[in-house]
């Protein structure tokens, strides 16, 4: 695998810019879809470094082989005091769109010890819904990616960020996976369209527990799914089925726009992103290969 060794350019704003030869009007707004990737030069296969804004590090911007204009684009969000490289490692989301054909983007969230604000807009705390609408424009544009196809997966408390973008930034994500996600203080969730979402824990679960923390049971993943059922509208019980003997998948259909909610139970599995970078479910669960497996499902 080639990789780029610099950064493509200094700021967010500047990136956008230095990309307009190959990728036209940097004023286009993303909901135009994939007309903005027409005549589009993807860059070379490979690791890339898209500078970030002061005093957050680069994010790290994943190329396949053969890159082709039009191809999605996956935003991986890593987990406290992880960074986006190791999220990266961790999950193997670089070699699944080796194969499949998509680019992948890895931000890391802002501190010495990183940790994406989920709980709104606090006084001292980063804006990430901003920054991270910010990296989405960067990156599709970079890779020459369609932002109609714009996905976003993350694990913990980055989980927990999937979970508020797909609230506040409906209109750039196509669809959300959060993982092992920390919902108990997310604000008020108000999205301007029906976002699919599919939602993967395990039920051993003692940082983030599945049934939800104290006699509120905050954050409990049952009711964030009920949440989201009522948000898109969704009219039909579920389907379910056990692909593996470990593994519950539940899937509402029969909601608005075509949205769909679902989430993956992994009994007996503890904090994490179960599978970890198996990307070939050779040692069973992949939640790498299920997680892109829904979020390639859905376009705007």
């Amino acid at each position: 695998m080639r990789r780029a060794t610099g950064v493509i350019a200094a700021g967010a704003a500047v990136i956008a810019a230095a990309w307009l030869g190959a990728c036209g009007d940097a004023g286009r707004s993303a909901a135009e879809g994939p007309r903005s990737a027409a005549g589009c030069e993807p860059p070379r296969a490979g690791d890339h470094r898209l500078a970030a804004e002061q005093g957050r590090a680069a994010v790290l911007l994943h190329v396949p082989p053969h890159p082709r204009a039009g191809a999605p684009l996956v935003l991986g969000l890593a987990g406290a005091s992880q960074t986006g490289a190791a999220f990266a490692r961790a999950t193997g989301y670089s070699r699944l769109a080796d194969r499949k054909g998509f680019s992948v983007a890895y931000p890391t969230a802002a501190g010495s010890r990183p940790f994406w604000n989920v709980s709104g807009h606090v006084p001292g705390k980063p804006d990430d819904v901003a920054y991270l609408r910010g990296v989405v424009a960067t990156a599709t544009r970079a890779a020459c990616a369609d932002p109609g196809r714009v996905g976003v997966t993350g694990v913990s408390n980055g989980g927990g960020m999937t979970a508020r973008l797909a609230c506040e930034a409906a209109d750039v994500v196509t669809a959300a996976a959060p993982v092992a996600g920390g919902y108990s203080t997310l604000p008020a969730c108000r999205p301007t369209r029906p976002v699919p979402l599919l939602e993967v824990h395990g039920t051993d679960d003692r940082v983030v527990p599945y049934a939800g923390k104290g006699p509120a049971k905050a954050g409990s993943v049952p009711a964030l799914l009920a949440q989201w059922r009522r948000l898109n509208g969704c009219t039909r019980r579920a389907v379910r089925r056990t692909p593996q003997r470990s593994v519950t998948e539940l899937v509402w259909r029969g909601c608005s726009a075509g949205s769909v909610v679902a989430h993956v139970r992994v009994t007996d599995a503890e904090h994490g992103w179960p599978g970890e970078d198996d990307v070939d479910g050779s040692r069973g669960f992949s939640t790498t290969r299920r997680t892109w497996a829904f979020l390639s499902s859905f376009s705007r």
